[in-house]
């Protein structure tokens, strides 16, 4: 499982990210914790820790020819330059 943390974010960086991915055809529920579903069988689990403004995405799912890159780099693209600094 793939995973990446990114630490400055808040709850209007969260917001973006779920309008952003609507753009995709992917529905992001409602919560803090949160499992994903998009196109093509990819799963990702959403955490977000609003106190200590941190965000953890992690990649459950996929199939084998999409890479993990170009999940990250779609969702990094989504939510602006503040994201991009997921370790």
């Amino acid at each position: 499982m793939d995973k990446r943390t990114y630490s400055g974010v808040t709850r209007a960086d969260v917001d973006k990210i779920r309008g952003g991915i609507g753009k995709f055809g992917i529905k992001m529920p409602e919560g803090d914790d949160v499992e994903v579903k998009g196109p093509l069988g990819v799963k990702m689990r959403l955490e977000f820790n609003e106190p200590d403004q941190t965000l953890r995405l992690s990649i459950l799912n996929k199939p084998g020819f999409i890479s993990a890159s170009q999940i990250w780099s779609v969702i990094e693209m989504t939510a602006g330059k503040e994201m991009r600094k997921g370790k």
